[in-house]
């Protein structure tokens, strides 16, 4: 995900999720896999409801969180890095039209 500021993100449309308790646990059938994210994993995943790009999704972190745009950043790229590795989401480049919007 070098370049990251252009690339989009969106959840795999197979994942069935539910919020429990101030947690996201979610399925991805395919292998009946089982994950949970709390706090600010959670959010995330709640800001992709629709495909989001990265930088927005950073920037919304820093809307609602106190922390440094460069710690957001990495600490939101390794995140989504995690989370595509688990398949629960897919990270696609950004069209030009999406670039420049």
């Amino acid at each position: 995900m070098n370049g990251n500021n252009g690339m989009n993100v969106r959840r795999n449309e197979d994942a069935i999720w539910r919020l429990i308790d101030d947690e996201i646990v979610i399925l991805l059938p395919e292998g009946a896999q089982l994950h949970a994210l709390k706090g600010c994993g959670s959010r995330i995943w709640e800001f992709i409801q629709e495909k989001k790009s990265v930088l927005k999704i950073v920037q919304m972190i820093c809307d609602e969180y106190e922390v440094e745009p460069q710690i957001a950043r990495e600490e939101t790229i390794d995140f989504l890095h995690k989370l595509e590795a688990m398949k629960l989401i897919e990270i696609t480049p950004a069209t030009d039209k999406e670039t420049n919007l």
